[in-house]
């Protein structure tokens, strides 16, 4: 017996003997003729010339549910909590899957099931607590859905706060939205979810590639703010990041029409800097986002890139202009020395002057005291 518990690859032939099941173990039994018996520990069981397989088992907590996929062609969800021992002779798939938490009212998922899948609904234990829809989107064969052939589908926004768990019947809507890889590069199917956040504060954050009139290129890095005011027109565009993405691309396109390399270069950048926050600067943007149910709040620069060129012909623009205040500034240095050194000779002329002045003025008085003394004499 052991204390390990055994599971699904525990397979023996017993020609004559006994197995104890422990409590917590199941068991499946096969005897010479072939009949089956399911064995729920704690229990000794004697055999002859049968086989005995013990069963995995497999557990759901709360926020749990097993699908299990019965030989007879039926599916059922058992909601957690609950335990199931896996037998092949009754199932032929038994998994546990996790229902999806909504944290808030600002998340929702988009749920479609088949129009007979409602009765499985009602057969869901009471104690297991079940999302409810808050808004019915349609009655009729959702397009945007998976396909369902022969049956109708109905198609229903659960919003949170709230655990959802699935009945029979039901799928949730996974969106296959592109968006930027690693490498900032705007690629399809790059962001796949189930959860929809339709909080306020959205960013789409992308860089923006424009080819200016006379055939330089610089990139914006550009960060657009929206919110969604339409969740029908949002599904009914399947990529709306994609249609977006596009409308972008040509409104650059027309934008960099109506910009030269020297306004990016001169003080006009500020010009341009300005036209690219303005949602004017974007109305292809702006009508792809309202088609796919989006608005478009706001846009912000967080970043400029230039070419080779243009970043070539900037640093010659950076280079001629130090060079240029360096000349300033050695002209200004070498012109205050020059007016040093004339305020030094005008001082010593001033001053020798004043000297000779002196001199001449001792000369005299001594001459006039050696003509007195000669009077005197």
């Amino acid at each position: 017996m052991g204390i390990e518990f055994r599971s699904g690859g525990y397979v023996r032939h017993v020609l004559m003997g006994g197995r104890t099941i422990k409590d917590g173990e199941a068991a499946a039994i096969w005897n010479v003729n072939g009949v089956h018996k399911q064995i729920i520990g704690p229990r000794r069981v004697y055999m002859y010339n049968s086989t005995i397989r013990f069963l995995t088992r497999h557990k759901a907590e709360s926020h749990q549910y097993i699908r299990i996929s019965h030989r007879d062609g039926r599916v059922e969800h058992k909601y957690g909590p609950a335990v199931l021992y896996q037998n092949p002779a009754l199932h032929d798939s038994v998994s546990v899957h996790d229902g999806i938490r909504l944290l808030s009212e600002n998340e929702c998922i988009v749920v479609y099931n088949d129009s007979k899948s409602s009765a499985d609904r009602n057969s869901v234990p009471k104690e297991v607590e079940i999302a409810t829809p808050i808004e019915e989107i349609a009655d009729t064969e959702s397009e945007s859905g998976p396909k369902c052939y022969g049956e109708k589908q109905r198609r229903k926004v659960i919003k949170g706060p709230t655990l959802f768990l699935p009945a029979l019947g039901e799928t949730v809507h996974e969106f296959e939205w592109s968006g930027r890889d690693s490498d900032g590069a705007f690629t399809q199917s790059q962001n796949i979810f189930k959860i929809l956040k339709t909080d306020p504060n959205r960013v789409l954050s992308l860089s923006l590639s424009v080819t200016t009139a006379d055939s330089a290129q610089f990139t914006a890095n550009m960060s657009f703010q929206y919110h969604m005011n339409s969740l029908d027109k949002c599904l009914d565009s399947m990529d709306p990041m994609q249609k977006m993405y596009d409308g972008m691309l040509a409104d650059a396109r027309s934008f960099g029409d109506t910009v030269t390399s020297d306004q990016l270069r001169a003080g006009e950048q500020v010009a341009v800097m300005d036209r690219l926050v303005s949602l004017d600067t974007y109305p292809l943007l702006c009508l792809a986002a309202k088609a796919a149910g989006f608005v478009i709040d706001s846009a912000r620069v967080t970043g400029l890139s230039y070419c080779a060129t243009l970043q070539r012909q900037a640093n010659d623009e950076q280079h001629y202009a130090a060079r240029l205040r360096s000349e300033l500034a050695g002209k200004k240095q070498r012109r205050e020395i020059l007016e040093l050194e004339a305020e030094e000779r005008r001082l010593k002329i001033e001053q020798d002057a004043e000297l000779e002045q002196r001199q001449a003025e001792i000369r005299a008085k001594l001459e006039e005291e050696s003509h007195e003394l000669k009077e005197a004499a």
